[in-house]
């Protein structure tokens, strides 16, 4: 457990909490068993809970793993009191522990964000946590920008799989943020019973916070999918157009097959078969043929 303390507040981070943090807990905040049992280990779903003296508080952050190439949900856990801020991770949360560490070592940072009340900490720390998930959101707008270039450059086909990847990390974000919203409407009425109605718009304007990763992330989507769609009919439109000369090169072989085999026949009179130049007749006849196959198929304006 790592502690903050300034005049006004204290905030107490512990990651991956051991029973001697559990029991420290209970006995300086008198935390119900419910929540001690919670921040054993991670939570499915958000959720803010009211429990007179403190907020209980569990929120879901979106932190992509450039190897796996993938976005992970990653939870923290709030509780927050009149005087003291409690937060709990159980992975590495990248943002949080840089933002701790400044207010930690930094005087002005500490003015600024740690001189209040737990109230104006707990809102700089979720701003915060959302500004970094803007930033996130910037390797998925580089990733959209690069794959419309290829499709366009007639890289169809390489570009089904990279698709596939930015759209399971834009599902992965949505999984992570969406929830967050009923949670925070719910903070902003909650947290009135700790502070009053006069840090409300504080509460209130996380949501605004949450608005912007939210619209961003649509925006992304919403161009993800016009790709997604244009690359599909990119690549029907490259393999009709396959097929349509396979069919034409299956109705121009035909005629000639049909020669070969009425020719080949073991029959007593077999016509032009026996002529001094037969051989160059009948491929005159087969090459006249394939001539007129593609003469059609041009008028027809199927080449």
């Amino acid at each position: 457990m790592k502690t903050l303390k300034t005049k006004t507040l204290a905030w107490h981070h512990l990651h991956r909490p051991a029973p001697a943090d559990l029991k420290w807990l209970e006995r300086h905040f008198n935390l119900h068993g419910l929540v001690l049992d919670e921040l054993t280990r991670p939570t499915a779903r958000p959720r803010v809970d009211n429990f007179g003296d403190y907020l209980y508080l569990v929120l879901h952050f979106p932190i992509f793993d450039q190897q796996e190439r993938k976005t992970h949900p990653r939870e923290i856990d709030f509780v927050l009191t009149k005087h003291e801020l409690i937060t709990v991770t159980y992975e590495v949360i990248g943002p949080l522990e840089d933002f701790f560490k400044k207010c930690s070592t930094d005087q002005s940072c500490e003015e600024l964000f740690a001189s209040k009340t737990p109230a104006h900490l707990i809102f700089h720390v979720i701003k915060n946590l959302y500004a970094f998930a803007l930033r996130e959101l910037d390797h998925i707008q580089e990733s959209i920008d690069r794959i419309e270039d290829e499709i366009f450059a007639n890289r169809e086909r390489e570009m089904v799989e990279e698709l596939s990847i930015v759209r399971r990390d834009i599902i992965d974000f949505r999984r992570a943020i969406k929830p967050q919203l009923m949670t925070l409407e719910s903070l902003a009425e909650q947290s009135q019973t700790l502070f009053g109605p006069s840090l409300k718009p504080f509460f209130a304007g996380l949501i605004g916070e949450f608005t912007k990763v939210w619209d961003l992330l649509e925006n992304n989507k919403e161009a993800l999918d016009a790709l997604y769609d244009n690359n599909a009919t990119l690549l029907e439109v490259k393999q009709n157009d396959t097929m349509k000369i396979l069919t034409i090169m299956a109705f121009t072989t035909f005629p000639l097959m049909l020669f070969t085999a009425l020719f080949s026949m073991d029959t007593i009179a077999t016509p032009i078969i026996g002529l001094r130049y037969d051989f160059w007749i009948i491929l005159s006849i087969m090459i006249a043929a394939t001539v007129g196959m593609f003469v059609f198929f041009k008028r027809k304006k199927w080449l």
